[in-house]
This record gives C-alpha cells, sequence and structure tokens, in this order.
C-alpha cells in the first residue's frame, strides 16, 4: 500500500525550485509547467484528497479549471517536451473525471490502492443473499419485459435506484477512514453494486425495447 495515494506530498519547480501546490502541474511561483508523474493517483492529479465521500460537481470544476491552464491548445506554439507535458496531464485529468465520478469506480480504486481486488474475475460471489437476489431480480425483470409492463418497469427501476443508493451509502460509512480496515465488506457491498449499476442498465436497455415495438 502506497501512503502517497492517500496523502498529497510537496514537491518543487523543476525550474526555479519553488515548492508545488496542489496538483504539481504548474509552479505558481515561475508559471512553469511540470513534468508528469505517472506514479500520482487521479485524486493527486486533480489536487483532491484520496476520499469515497467525493462531491461530484467539485470534481467536475478542479478538472474544467484545470483543463484551462493544462489543455494542449495552450501548448500548441510550446517546445515539444512542454507540448507532451501538457497532453499527459490533459489526458490524466479526463481520466480522472471520468473515473473518480463514478461511486462503483471510485470505490473500487480506493480498494485496488490497498491491494483489495474486489472485482476480479478471480473472485467469485459466495454470499447466499446477493445470489437469490440477483436470480429473483433477473427473473422480475425477464417477466416483466415478456409482459411488455412498462409501468411494472418503472416500479422495478425505482426499486433498484433505491438498493444502489443504499448500497453507495454503505460504501460511504465502509471507507470513510482510509486504507479500509473492512475491505473484505467493502468488497461485498462492491459487488452488490456492480450488480445493481450492471442491472440499472439492462432496465434502461429493456424500457429502450418496449418503446420501440
Amino acid at each position: 500500500m502506497r501512503r502517497e495515494f492517500y496523502d498529497l506530498m510537496a514537491d518543487f519547480c523543476m525550474q526555479c525550485g519553488a515548492e508545488l501546490g496542489v496538483p504539481p502541474a504548474f509552479c505558481h511561483a515561475c508559471g512553469t509547467i511540470q513534468p508528469f508523474r505517472p506514479e500520482l493517483s487521479l485524486f493527486a492529479v486533480v489536487g483532491l484528497p484520496a476520499s469515497f465521500a467525493l462531491d461530484p460537481q467539485t470534481l467536475r470544476q478542479r478538472v474544467l479549471d484545470l483543463q484551462k491552464m493544462l489543455h494542449p491548445d495552450r501548448f500548441a506554439h510550446a517546445d515539444a517536451t512542454r507540448r507532451r507535458y501538457s497532453l499527459e496531464w490533459s489526458t490524466r485529468l479526463n481520466e480522472a473525471l471520468a473515473l473518480l465520478r463514478d461511486p462503483l469506480k471510485r470505490a473500487d480504486y480506493l480498494l485496488q490502492a490497498q491491494g483489495v481486488d474486489a472485482l476480479g474475475e478471480q473472485v467469485k460471489v459466495a454470499d447466499p443473499a446477493l445470489l437469490m437476489s440477483q436470480m429473483v431480480y433477473r427473473e422480475r425483470l425477464e417477466d416483466l419485459l415478456a409482459a411488455r409492463d412498462q409501468q411494472g418497469l418503472e416500479h422495478l427501476r425505482a426499486e433498484v435506484t433505491a438498493a444502489v443508493d443504499k448500497a453507495i451509502e454503505k460504501l460511504g460509512v465502509l471507507l470513510k477512514t482510509l486504507p479500509c480496515t473492512q475491505s473484505e465488506a467493502a468488497g461485498a457491498v462492491l459487488r452488490e453494486l456492480q450488480f445493481l449499476d450492471k442491472l440499472q442498465g439492462e432496465i434502461d436497455h429493456s424500457e429502450e425495447s418496449l418503446q420501440n415495438l
């Protein structure tokens, strides 16, 4: 487990030696763009502490503000090295936004940082309650689709959405302190959330299918 994943570490400008802020993409003293550091966590890239309790709007605004400063268009006439730095930072910012704004991906990322691969192919779902819940949900979806029951699908969607919210709330408690000390429990909830997330997508597809009939 890397301690720097959870801490925003101080660094120094390659040009003037001033201490860099967070994220360490720019030197606020001399304005020099800094070399991209691939070892930085996605949280460090956007200059936010590693946390599951991340506000999506704060994240989005932070990325937009940084993109204005780091976008390759701003470095179109710079030397090749600075153009490369800009592209690398900008690409990583887009990756951070796409991953960290999703509770499922964010939780998985935090657990992966401490060596817990809760969603790996080698992980088998052994919780009887979860397995039964999955079977019941899928049977209900199949029955509603066969009956072309649009209202029933809407009710199922609302139920699944409530279950998603509950799972995210559980993860918020389990991942409140990092590194997580209840990684097994967090992994079980994460697998439940993964199933519910896929189920929401299947409900979307089923509703579109009925509307196109």
